[in-house]
């Protein structure tokens, strides 16, 4: 609730049902006489909730009329809405005068000033205004929004729009653009089309971003037609710069130009003070390139532009119940493509951040929405296990932590089974979560502990199989390597087993990639078990030497930096930070 500044009433907020089919007012309200529309008497009616507009009959409430909508039930669906976790749609202005609205035989029908203070829920600070023909996002509590919200709360024919009024003194001009060649040089439209190809057969695959039919739709139109539309081509760009990274061997020759065209495009201030869906799609791409190509540190903060990208165009609202519509002639709209690119951006951002110990951007009551995805797709299954992690600000005691975590990585083996590049994913993230309750330094379960083993073996598995076939994911190398490190700290009976049989999976993947990172993660996995049987031989000793009352070892100490195992990036020469 809050004080209207020009009519010095009390402003309570509510949300009443439209009308269906054809209405007759008796008496229309004065914002509907004056403007000529259709009015069906109510207080307020649609047409001023729709438009913002105070409404009222005659200058005043007329003293014992009954309202449509009385304020007791208007309060009851607000605090309804909020009850459930969802809060109202935008909601209209009812005028609360400092004498009752209408007239009751009893006292306790009447409603004072007080008494709708304290039945009159706080209603959420955070409500967003969009601006559909920009597609640009921002709260009602803006600076940008404050001076078109006063305008319409001053009954203005036109309302300032939205904009930036006085952000800055305008002393210097806004930073230039730079030219860029058409993605066109690069690429020609057959070239476009086979590494689409293989971009849709395997990335898409896992992560559900086009409809391929739509996408290639696009593509002719960006060849056929000469499109200068400089996004889509960094957005095409960047699905050849997939596909073209999954060809392996075969991928095109002006790979790395085309990667430097499409990140020159996306990072200009031209086109990024102008955010769109088809940039959000493109950093998306981008984040994915980078965390199969380049070092965390980048990733992750691509990641993170996604989302702030996400929320600039307001992918994370809900169009047709939170925001305000400002463009009575386009309305904005929300389709299921739209959908994707949040959950695709949400679902990276927050797996990336996770297995990367940086912090996400977070939206509030994301985690509850439903997703355009089946729950069993490989994209749907990404989501869910992204959504069963717990929070990285978990309260309490260090049991209770313990538990959470503990709960999540059963959860993640009551997913069922699991195949491909997602049963890499899992292993990834319950490795997350047992580097975690490691640091907690208490006792976990033989249970928890043969659950983790069971994923990683079925991720090994996976990641070998997926090495063969010549799928380049970014964890066929990751999720082997750190499943020996997690073994080799676990370092019981059962891990130890597993070691052997995963080493000769890591060895042939190394040699399958030929690589410099693979040869790093081979050479550092080799020191790791050389330094765990020298700890493991220096015990025996230790027992050995007992009957002798000597020890064999009196100025060496243990020397494996244990915590170093979890944390290969610093071990690895690739990464310097």
């Amino acid at each position: 609730m809050e004080q209207n500044p020009i009519h010095n009433d009390v402003t309570v907020a509510a949300q009443p049902q439209a009308p269906e089919g054809r209405q007759r007012a008796k008496q229309a309200c004065d914002e509907c006489r004056r403007r000529k529309r259709k009015c069906d008497s109510g207080l307020p009616c649609p047409e001023c909730v729709k438009y913002g507009y105070t409404c009222s009959l005659n200058g005043h409430v007329i003293p014992g009329q009954k309202l449509k909508r009385s304020l007791d039930e208007m309060l009851e669906s607000i605090e309804a809405a909020f009850a459930f976790g969802t809060p109202p749609k935008a909601p209209p202005s009812i005028v609360i005068t400092k004498t009752p609205l209408f007239v009751s035989s009893t006292t306790s029908d009447s409603v004072t000033l007080q008494e709708a203070a304290r039945q009159t829920p706080v209603p959420p600070l955070n409500r967003g205004i969009i601006e559909p023909v920009k597609r640009r996002y921002m709260s009602q509590n803006s600076a940008v929004a404050f001076p078109n919200q006063l305008g319409v709360d001053l009954e203005s024919d036109h309302p300032p729009r939205l904009h930036s009024f006085a952000w800055n003194c305008g002393i210097r001009p806004e930073e230039s653009g730079s030219i860029h060649a058409s993605l066109r040089i690069y690429i020609n439209h057959e070239e476009c089309r086979r590494y689409t190809d293989i971009y849709f057969d395997f990335v898409n695959v896992a992560f559900d971003l086009f409809d391929k039919e739509k996408f290639i739709h696009q593509c002719d139109i960006y060849f056929d037609q000469r499109s200068e539309d400089l996004i889509l081509g960094a957005m095409i760009g960047a699905v050849v710069s997939l596909g073209s990274l999954f060809a392996l061997d075969h991928g095109h020759p002006l790979e790395p130009q085309i990667v430097k065209h499409v990140k020159d495009v996306l990072e200009d201030s031209t086109f990024s003070r102008l955010p769109s869906i088809n940039q959000v799609n493109a950093w998306i791409l981008r984040t994915l390139y980078l965390r199969s190509t380049t070092r965390p540190h980048l990733t992750w903060l691509s990641s993170c532009m996604v989302m702030h990208m996400v929320e600039a165009v307001g992918l994370h609202r809900d169009l047709n119940s939170e925001l305000v519509t400002q463009s009575i002639q386009t309305p904005a709209t929300e389709d299921e493509g739209s959908k994707r690119t949040f959950w695709l951006g949400w679902c990276l951002n927050t797996i990336i951040a996770y297995e990367y110990g940086r912090t996400k951007v977070h939206f509030d009551g994301v985690d509850s929405l439903p997703t355009p995805f089946d729950d069993k797709s490989e994209t749907g299954l990404q989501i869910r296990m992204a959504r069963i992690l717990p929070s990285e600000n978990l309260s309490g005691d260090v049991i209770t932590v313990s538990k959470s975590l503990e709960a999540a990585i059963q959860k993640l083996v009551h997913m069922g089974e699991v195949k491909g590049f997602s049963a890499l994913t899992r292993g990834d993230l319950c490795f997350c979560l047992y580097r975690r309750l490691r640091l907690l330094k208490v006792g976990m379960s033989k249970e928890t502990l043969s659950q983790i083993l069971q994923i990683g073996h079925t991720a090994v598995e996976e990641a070998s199989d997926l090495a063969e076939r010549g799928i380049p994911w970014w964890n066929v190398l990751g999720t082997t390597f750190q499943f020996i490190c997690v073994l080799l700290a676990i370092d019981n009976r059962d891990s130890l087993t597993q070691v052997s049989w995963v080493m000769p999976k890591l060895r042939r993947i190394a040699k399958l990639l030929d690589t410099h990172m693979a040869a790093e993660a081979l050479d550092t996995a080799k020191a790791l078990m050389r330094d765990a049987s020298a700890k493991k031989n220096q015990e025996i000793a230790l027992l050995e030497s007992s009957n002798d009352h000597g020890f064999p070892f009196p100025h060496r100490e243990l020397t494996p930096d244990w915590d170093a195992m979890l944390n290969p990036y610093d071990l690895v020469e690739g990464f310097h930070f």
